[in-house]
């Protein structure tokens, strides 16, 4: 038979029936197997679609199109709908409840999600409002990665003959995470707890520091009662209305029972090749998560309650994994447990395009790619996010961020929306200090990131980037609102080893710490940005090196009051830090080079000793309109406008 070679579509999806996609999936990959490679297009009938597992595309299907009919509206849950509900009283407060679906083996389902009317339900809080401190905690040794097992609870502050205590979960944050674990034992004699994760990091600082434990209790029976908790018992599940339009008739609630839609994998010897999901909206997905692996080499593929850092191992709703030319197009994620979409190993020209991520527990996308001295196949490159709107996400683990890079070359970020995460916006790189790096020519470009930390994790950025990556660029962004608990609220941010990469053209403004903060790093460019409102100082280099750490040219610094510079004496002393030709101005007429020193001793250093003092004439810088008027000192001094008509998702 001759292969055939025109495009052709399958439109035998008669319903709502995952069954039917499986089958047609199968049926394409004999029609391969024959040798026939034109592409193929699954058209499918509206209506909603419960997956029961995951839908598998390895590499012996190629050049295929998921979407809906034309003028089709396609739902996938990963999930099942809670049906049966009625007026009931839990813990004394009126609520809905309703039966708890059962698996194929008769047992109730286990499930820690529940979503209700396109909304996350809470889990209830112990205390209401606030934080509970330990006694004592196991391990108290400085070291951050010196993880405790158990603490002890003060007197009276957990709820006396606390009901269900194994389904009682210990919720904190302290550095750059959060942490969640299950309750393994608690002893109410003793006040000991012990955790069923080990924390990931050192809990034993005291109260206020960054790195104690400063906890609550999650799903805690004695506490339901708040508009939107839920709570499960006994094989039924309890809700409280958050508003008076949610009632029996009218509520549609549902479980996830699956933490993938789509896996689709090849081989290092046979990637999968051109599959594309299109427009399809894609909702409830498991979000149990917890994190395996030694950091100390003290203990062994040890579950912790935290990976080190954002969320970095956590998987995804939609994976791909030795795949090339593949897309995610349009449509949503929301409702869903941990990463929209995870690029794993092996991955080459993925495109998520158009696609909302809203209400994750963890990140909107996760990139990674095989680390230094991986072979070829195992790494990830020239893959784009693109005019996306990822925002309500880490909605489970806070540290998540809205798109996470490690080990990727040449992938961009460009025209997203991103924004209202307890963390990092864009995170790019993998390597902490000056070792050999695979990340290079990554571009992050033209995104609206905003309302980042508020005030809930430390060390964080809008941009994110570490270690050696010669090419890469963050240009065209506009950065704002980015707030810290205890320390690290910056916009720009190049944390350890981040080197040869330029930050260009990006308007930052309203930070708890400083628009631009770089830990430590070598010869890199920041040139033509406004820094504005950093509540610290508007430009940080922290740890002094003996080379050219950075280069900060032709920017405007906008200040109110706070300095324009944190230095240490070692840069003043060294030089390592070149500052010329920005434009400083600071409304309080302060004027402070740092902390300790006027604007004219610094200059007398040599650090902005060209610097023009003027007020740049921005239209309302107070409510975030950072353009120039024709006549500012800005332009006089070569700073290039910056377009910021373009930012963000494309219509």
């Amino acid at each position: 038979m001759l292969p055939i070679t025109k495009p052709f579509t399958i439109t035998r999806i008669p319903a709502a029936n995952p069954a039917e996609i499986v089958a047609a999936l199968a049926e394409i990959a004999g029609i391969r197997a024959t040798g026939a490679g034109q592409p193929i297009t699954i058209e499918l009938a509206a209506g909603d679609y419960f997956l029961p597992d995951t839908i598998r595309i390895g590499a012996e299907v190629s050049a295929v199109t998921i979407e809906p009919a034309s003028g089709a509206k396609v739902r996938f849950f990963g999930g099942v709908r809670v049906t049966g509900f009625t007026e009931d009283t839990y813990n004394g407060t009126p609520c809905l409840s309703a039966p708890i679906p059962k698996a194929a083996d008769g047992s109730f389902l286990q499930f820690s999600d529940f979503y209700v009317n396109g909304t996350r339900g809470d889990y209830t809080r112990y205390p209401e409002e606030g934080y509970l401190y330990p006694v004592d905690v196991e391990n108290k040794e400085g070291q951050l990665f010196s993880g405790s097992h158990w603490f002890i609870a003060a007197p009276g502050d957990f709820p006396k003959g606390m009901k269900n205590p194994e389904q009682v979960i210990v919720s904190y944050c302290h550095y750059w995470i959060d942490e969640h674990s299950p309750i393994a034992d608690y002893d109410e004699e003793t006040g000991k707890v012990t955790f069923a994760y080990c924390s990931r990091f050192n809990i034993a600082g005291g109260k206020g520091t960054s790195s104690g434990l400063e906890y609550y209790l999650e799903n805690v029976a004695e506490t339901f009662g708040k508009p939107n908790q839920w709570y499960a018992d006994e094989g039924r599940i309890y809700y409280v209305p958050r508003d008076a339009s949610i009632t029996p008739e009218t509520i549609d609630a549902y479980i996830p029972t699956i933490h993938q839609l789509f896996d689709i994998s090849g081989t290092p010897e046979k990637p999968v090749k051109h599959i594309i999901i299109r427009g399809i909206d894609m909702a409830v997905i498991k979000g149990d998560y917890g994190s395996l692996g030694s950091t100390s080499g003290k203990r062994e593929a040890e579950q912790y309650a935290s990976d080190p850092q954002a969320v970095s191992n956590a998987g995804g709703s939609i994976r791909f994994a030795y795949a090339s030319d593949c897309a995610v197009e349009d449509g949503s994620l929301k409702n869903y447990g941990l990463h929209g979409v995870s690029i794993e190993n092996g991955c080459a020209g993925i495109r998520i395009s158009g696609v909302t991520f809203r209400d994750g527990g963890a990140g909107g996308v996760r990139m990674v790619g095989g680390a230094h001295g991986a072979p070829a196949c195992e790494e990830t490159h020239d893959c784009i996010v693109e005019d996306c709107v990822i925002d309500h996400c880490g909605r489970r683990y806070f540290a998540a961020c809205g798109v996470l890079m490690m080990h990727t070359w040449r992938c961009t970020v460009t025209h997203c929306d991103i924004g209202y995460l307890y963390y990092t916006g864009v995170s790019c790189g993998w390597v902490w200090g000056y070792a050999p790096n695979n990340a290079h020519d990554n571009r992050i470009t033209k995104n609206h990131i905003h309302h980042l930390g508020m005030g809930m994790l430390s060390d964080m950025g809008g941009v994110y980037l570490l270690g050696l990556q010669p090419g890469t660029i963050v240009s065209g962004n506009v950065i704002h609102d980015v707030y810290s608990k205890n320390y690290g609220g910056w916009a720009l941010y190049t944390d350890e080893g981040s080197s040869f990469m330029i930050l260009e053209n990006n308007v930052c403004y309203n930070t708890s710490d400083n628009a631009y903060h770089q830990h430590y790093g070598s010869m890199n460019t920041v040139r033509n940005n406004i820094f504005a409102f950093a509540d610290e100082a508007i430009f940080r280099v922290s740890r002094p090196e003996e080379h050219m750490c950075i280069l900060s040219e032709n920017n405007i610094y906008y200040t109110k009051g706070a300095p324009f510079y944190r230095l240490e004496q070692g840069h003043l002393d060294n030089r390592t830090v070149t500052a010329r030709n920005n434009l400083l101005w600071d409304t309080e007429g302060k004027f402070q080079f740092r902390k300790d020193m006027p604007l004219s001793d610094g200059q007398a250093l040599g650090f902005d000793a060209d610097s023009c003092v003027a007020d740049p004439k921005f239209a309302d810088p107070e409510n975030g309109d950072f353009t120039l008027a024709e006549d500012s000192s800005a332009y006089k001094m070569g700073f290039k406008k910056i377009d910021i008509s373009d930012v963000g998702p494309r219509k």
